[in-house]
């Protein structure tokens, strides 16, 4: 009874919201009243922590997942940035890539060509007076100075561009494997010498059209047997077609890349001392020791005027007929190499035809992407302005 009596004095005298002023009279007549009292307190007290706590932890999970989004879209937005960078340096190559041929197919074909390579001013009308020797296209080339090079020099182009210019003169043909200068390279890259005959059989009944079996060749029932379709009777297409073929197939991947840049398709000839690599010509020549190497160091600035003052300033006796299986002056076919700022690279093989009736001055036969050069060579400046600046108007 004593407890209702202190609850109802407690209630009469002093009620007070919440639970922070409970009058002494409450805990000293109802101690079992002011214990239960107590409790709930806390426990509403408690729960009050609890509400709040629930609340800032769903505040802060939305604040890290707003910012998860928003480090979400800025990747992404940095990634499509980054694309379209890269499609606009795309775009801006190959439209100096189309600036730098063009210039160069139009000097190809305006401009005739020397023995040291491709002038890039025109010839006035006294020098081509001069020059003609016949009016059956007979010409002099003697050099002019200042001519590109035809034996895949690199240039500097607009842009950053790199060009190469590679007459096709100057590589070792494999339109015949046979009978070809193919074997004497395969020797002096080290391919042993049965190796080398089997190369040689394989490419040669690669392109015949009969279905003779060479002594060291592969005819159809060996491609069958491996498990390759039948060799198509054809032209190779590209000196990289014969990777594709039994044994070469083969071959140390670093010696492929270095012989199939020496190689053509796209002629079939005589050899071109002037613009053939100096590195494919050292490799031909095992006997070209250090003088010969020096003097073919100084062919830019004095191409040689015949085969025989290339031996006499060599020292090198050449295989074969030097009036047949050698030449000095380029021929019409190029192989043309742009290298653009972006990494990107594309060949050009163009055959030129000024003299054409009816018929455009130059014709491509083949345009492909092709693995970047791994050269380190510095590019040259050519020594003209518009090839170097787009902004230089053509002539």
């Amino acid at each position: 009874m004593s407890c209702c009596r202190g609850l109802l004095r407690y209630m009469r005298e002093e009620i007070r919201p919440g639970c922070g002023g409970l009058p002494l009279l409450l805990r000293q007549d109802c101690p079992r009243l002011w214990r239960w009292t107590l409790i709930s307190c806390r426990i509403r007290h408690d729960r009050r922590l609890q509400q709040h706590g629930f609340v800032l932890a769903v505040v802060l999970w939305l604040l890290l997942a707003i910012a998860v989004a928003i480090g979400f879209g800025v990747q992404w937005t940095q990634e499509r940035l980054r694309e379209a960078r890269l499609a606009r340096d795309d775009v801006e190559s190959e439209f100096d890539v189309l600036s730098a041929r063009e210039t160069l197919l139009f000097l190809a074909a305006t401009v005739p060509s020397t023995l040291a390579g491709q002038p890039l001013e025109p010839m006035g009308e006294d020098e081509l007076v001069l020059r003609r020797l016949d009016d059956f296209g007979g010409f002099d080339r003697s050099p002019r100075g200042g001519e590109l090079l035809l034996d895949g020099t690199p240039y500097a182009g607009p842009g950053g561009v790199t060009f190469r210019l590679q007459d096709e003169a100057g590589l070792v043909p494999v339109l015949q494997p046979a009978d070809s200068a193919l074997p004497r390279l395969l020797a002096a890259l080290g391919v042993p010498a049965a190796q080398q005959r089997r190369l040689t059989d394989i490419a040669a009944d690669y392109v015949d059209l009969d279905v003779q079996r060479r002594s060291a060749g592969a005819e159809m029932e060996e491609y069958a047997r491996i498990g390759l379709p039948a060799p198509p009777g054809r032209f190779l297409l590209h000196p990289r077609e014969l990777g594709r073929l039994p044994e070469w197939r083969d071959l140390d991947p670093s010696l492929r890349e270095r012989l199939f840049p020496w190689l053509t398709t796209s002629y079939s000839g005589a050899l071109n001392l002037n613009t053939a690599p100096v590195d494919l010509l050292i490799h031909l020549l095992p006997s070209c020791g250090e003088i010969c190497r020096a003097r073919l160091h100084r062919r830019h600035e004095q191409p040689f005027l015949s085969v025989r003052q290339f031996e006499e300033e060599t020292g090198v006796r050449l295989p074969g007929d030097r009036d047949v299986d050698y030449r000095l002056a380029p021929s019409t076919g190029w192989r043309l190499t742009f290298t653009a700022g972006s990494g990107r690279a594309w060949n050009l093989h163009v055959r030129l035809t000024p003299l054409a009736d009816r018929a455009a001055p130059w014709a491509i036969d083949a345009a492909y992407r092709s693995p970047r050069p791994d050269s380190d060579d510095s590019p040259r400046t050519p020594p003209i302005a518009f090839l170097a600046s787009p902004s230089v108007a053509r002539p």
